[in-house]
């Protein structure tokens, strides 16, 4: 019986990191649907503004509109003139559905551990939620052309019509005329590409991704659903934001183990071993401290903190080990991406902290 009590009681810290990993990834996917539907919406405000500069349209008779005697004209595209049309949508769907799809499937199996493979579903959730934002944002402000002839965009009349259009257009059943800055297509395909080349245990695996990414980015350009602009600012935009995540997250990590003051990131659990004896040598000792690091080479004590910095938010790390290992000789290494010295910046202020701190708590690093 008494065995049995402990078990339980074993069980229950376990039990409740599972609990908030969860809540955590919920928070995450729950707030990429709010975005994609937010999106959604203002793809037909675009649509609706375009409609209304455009064409003899009338609100109060659904479907009772036509082409103004000028019409629309669409820009002009280096790229484009030299793709030849493809009006079968559908492939360019499946290509890019599938890019995604098997991303997901094999991070899922390549990640070691549940809690891994949380990490890695929340990343992709947060990253894309990121990017719809900003493309919300920019399909609101400026409104461009449809990139094919004939495009009769689905505009809502009412309440009930918007209702019905937007899960359509969020599923792809239906899509706008003037959503086009930038592509939500290739922003998809270049996500998948950027996961695979850190994850990936193979080489294999990012050559496979590379080909499929522009297989697909040919197919989003030869059925004319973007502009060439559209695709070339959604590589750009994508591949900042996934390399921002990382390096925020990396800089939140550094701060964690270097022990820095408690508003950093919240939380007791915050202070790491090595934080505390670095606290503990501040005073009388700290004489004796750099003394010894001035033995130790830049080298080694830079190679020693990527070590130990890359096992903790690389998937797959022993995260308590890695934790109870760290002491105060490597917390007094003072590596620091986001307290650097001002007189090396050049500035007068040392870098915010607040980006690092949001993006720890979207990944969880307080949980491992």
């Amino acid at each position: 019986m008494l065995g049995g009590l402990q078990s339980q009681l074993a069980q229950r810290p376990r039990l409740r990191l599972f609990l908030r990993e969860f809540g955590l990834l919920a928070a995450a996917w729950g707030s990429l649907m709010v975005v994609v539907v937010w999106m959604a919406l203002c793809q037909e405000w675009s649509d609706m503004r375009w409609l209304s500069r455009n064409m003899n349209y009338n609100r109060q008779k659904p479907g009772n509109w036509k082409l103004n005697h000028s019409g629309y004209k669409m820009l002009d595209d280096i790229v484009l003139d030299q793709i030849p049309l493809m009006t079968e949508r559908w492939i360019t769907d499946a290509v890019v559905n599938s890019a995604a799809l098997i991303a997901v499937g094999g991070g899922m199996f390549m990640a070691r551990g549940w809690q891994a493979r949380a990490v890695y579903l929340r990343r992709i959730a947060w990253m894309m939620a990121t990017l719809y934002f900003l493309r919300s944002i920019t399909i609101s402000v400026t409104t461009l052309p449809p990139s094919v002839k004939n495009c009769k965009p689905q505009v809502a009349h009412n309440t009930s019509d918007l209702v019905r259009i937007v899960p359509l257009m969020i599923s792809g059943q239906l899509s706008g005329c003037t959503d086009k800055v930038f592509s939500g297509h290739t922003s998809i395909l270049i996500i998948t590409f950027l996961f695979w080349t850190r994850y990936a245990r193979h080489w294999t695996f990012v050559a496979y991704s590379a080909v499929h990414t522009l297989a697909g980015i040919v197919c989003v350009l030869a059925v004319r659903l973007h502009y060439s602009v559209d695709v070339l600012l959604a590589i750009v935009l994508t591949y900042s934001v996934h390399q921002m995540y990382y390096l925020l997250l990396e800089c939140a990590v550094r701060q964690r183990i270097v022990g820095l003051p408690r508003h950093f990131l919240h939380g007791s659990t915050m202070y790491s071993p090595g934080a505390l004896a670095s606290r503990r040598c501040a005073s009388s000792e700290i004489d004796e401290i750099e003394l010894a690091e001035s033995e130790i080479s830049p080298t080694q004590k830079r190679g020693s903190v990527e070590q130990k910095v890359q096992a903790v938010y690389t998937l797959g790390a022993d995260f308590d080990d890695t934790k109870s290992t760290v002491d105060a000789s490597f917390a007094d290494t003072h590596f620091n991406c986001c307290h650097i010295s001002a007189d090396m910046l050049l500035t007068n202020r040392s870098p915010s902290t607040v980006l690092p701190t949001i993006v720890a708590w979207m990944d969880g690093l307080h949980l491992r």
